[in-house]
């Protein structure tokens, strides 16, 4: 979760910020209305401890205070930028009688000062439900502008390209006149949106050629992974890029002009132009054999994928966290950050691919797909996928004629 961190205060200006009535979780005694409450986010390089102490509180209160709390969350381990709302009875005059912490969209948890000065601790949670959204696209510059305009949320558009990342490289193949729609799940908790679901049916058309996704999932609701509507796996060995945003500055041939050490040389790889910090992606799963320093190469990767194929990443900025020689990794798992490193002109990512220790063009490989849908759960798969399938918008051929936003649609609890 992230908290904002606009709000701070100064320890030697704190004073009650605003008149509100704080909230009152079943099972404590009600306060009274009208209190002055104070909204508090921990400062960077602080701790609950010293704020608390900063507000003007004793230690003995403090650990009171914590000592109740421990049942449900340890506030010794709470965050900087970590925002709570304190509230002050008018009489006596400014004793602290209450604290309200959001741990979570829908989890909050309350501390409030008993008649004997002792603390109690409870935790309310907001009941979640969940409604279908469906988006649809038309690509006319990029993708991100086409879930501009569609008014989604730019994370669901890398989703989306996640899903169909075997099948299109959406760093150089997309183009104006791709159409795409989505059915997600959002979670509500009372009138608050709390987040998204997964996407539970896509389609993308590329070139003309039509992608379609549906989402599996298990006895227990967890993610399967996505297949087409008759079954079969999307997902492949390796994915047709190693970023999910990017261009090809320079594609994998056997003659090209060195443009640092002006000669002619084989370039066995592809180049990906990309600014700086851009995560890289390990195409697929394998055991890391090199990270480090590579002369000219810069910074880089390699990764063992089996007895037959290789991958490299080099020119990077840095390394992901954990990735050492030795460490396993999963595909689609930033392993990376492009850079410019070693014998470059300018922030891209050179990537190659190695089949039997021979350098192979990987823009040309197709490789074979991954395990279909199991039998034991094909029919009851068909069934619901062509159930959600039915429930996206309708192919539009203009963007006059694109809704400029979600169409809601009631999900299975009735929401």
């Amino acid at each position: 979760m992230k908290f904002l961190d606009l709000f701070y205060l100064a320890a030697f200006s704190i004073s009650p910020l605003s008149f509100a009535t704080p909230a009152t979780p079943e099972g404590l005694k009600p306060l009274d209305a009208g209190m002055d409450v104070l909204h508090y986010s921990i400062r960077r390089n602080s701790t609950f401890y010293s704020s608390l102490r900063d507000l003007g509180l004793d230690s003995p209160e403090i650990q009171k205070i914590v000592g109740a709390a421990r049942e449900h969350f340890d506030l010794s381990k709470i965050m900087a930028g970590t925002e709570f709302s304190l509230f002050y009875a008018k009489q006596p005059l400014g004793r602290l009688m209450e604290m309200e912490f959001t741990l979570s969209p829908v989890k909050t948890m309350n501390l409030r000062r008993s008649p004997d000065g002792q603390w109690l601790s409870q935790v309310t949670e907001l009941s979640s439900q969940t409604r279908w959204l469906s988006f649809s696209g038309r690509v006319s510059s990029s993708l991100w502008e086409s879930a501009d305009f569609a008014g989604m949320d730019p994370n669901l558009i890398g989703e989306l390209a996640d899903i169909f990342a075997w099948q299109i490289d959406f760093s150089r193949e997309v183009r104006a006149g791709d159409r795409w729609r989505i059915l997600v799940e959002q979670r509500h908790a009372g009138d608050k949106v709390i987040g998204w679901g997964r996407i539970l049916a896509a389609e993308y058309e590329h070139a003309g050629q039509l992608h379609t996704a549906a989402l599996l999932r298990g006895e227990a609701g967890e993610s399967l992974g996505y297949f087409t509507p008759q079954g079969a796996s999307l997902r492949r060995m390796f994915l047709k890029a190693p970023m999910k945003f990017g261009r090809i500055s320079s594609r994998f041939q056997l003659r090209r002009f060195h443009p640092i050490l002006k000669k002619t040389r084989p370039h066995k790889g592809v180049d990906y132009a990309a600014p700086i910090g851009t995560p890289v992606l390990a195409v697929g799963d394998g055991v890391v054999v090199q990270s480090g320093w590579l002369g000219g190469a810069g910074k880089a990767i390699r990764l063992r994928h089996n007895s037959m194929y290789q991958t490299s990443y080099k020119h990077l900025h840095g390394f992901a966290s954990g990735v050492r020689v030795g460490a396993r990794v999963r595909q689609g798992q930033v392993i990376g950050y492009v850079g410019t490193t070693g014998l470059s002109t300018g922030p891209h990512l050179h990537f190659e691919l190695w089949d039997r220790g021979r350098y192979v063009d990987p823009l040309g490989r197709k490789f074979p797909s991954a395990d279909p849908v199991p039998q034991k759960l094909l029919l009851g798969f068909q069934t619901q996928s062509q159930g959600w399938l039915a429930r996206m918008p309708v192919w539009v051929n203009s963007d006059s004629e694109l809704p400029r936003g979600p169409v809601f649609i009631s999900a299975e609890n009735g929401f």
